[in-house]
């Protein structure tokens, strides 16, 4: 079953090349789960657009906001991590950012564990950071839709 929304613009197909290139840049395995998914479309918006969390923030009480995934292309994506970590006044190291606007972003964080990053949320505004999960997979199974509450 696809993830991705249908009417998502349709980036460049994931190539083995970028795939290599973002491994040697960030000196991690990125995990199978997360390149299975960009393999059938390498970035975009999400069929989904909420996780479910255990933590308060900004979004919403039990969830945030994750509407869509980054691929990886030449400094864009998850190649432009470290670009995003200076323009946001991010400090924390062995992360790779795989989704956000600014405000917040959703990482793969390489810190524990260089063969199984776990998820982790960083709100830029409050200067926090938490655990989401312990594996790319399970936040796949944390990905869920908002129900519209406007009456428009």
């Amino acid at each position: 079953m696809s993830i991705w929304e249908k009417d998502s613009d349709k980036p460049n197909r994931l190539t083995q090349k970028n795939i290599e290139l973002a491994e040697k840049t960030f000196g991690v395995t990125l995990p199978k789960s997360y390149l299975k998914v960009l393999k059938e479309q390498n970035g975009g918006y999400l069929k989904t657009d909420a996780v479910h969390v255990d933590f308060v923030n900004d979004d919403g009480e039990g969830f945030i906001l994750f509407d869509s995934l980054y691929g990886i292309e030449p400094d864009e994506g998850i190649l432009a991590t470290e670009y995003l970590k200076e323009e946001w006044g991010i400090t924390k190291d062995n992360i790779i950012l795989i989704a956000g606007d600014g405000h917040s972003f959703t990482a793969l964080d390489y810190e524990m564990n260089l063969a199984s990053p776990e998820v982790i949320h960083i709100d830029t505004e409050r200067d926090d950071v938490h655990k989401i999960c312990d594996d790319f997979d399970s936040l796949m199974g944390l990905m869920f839709t908002l129900e519209d509450d406007d009456d428009e």
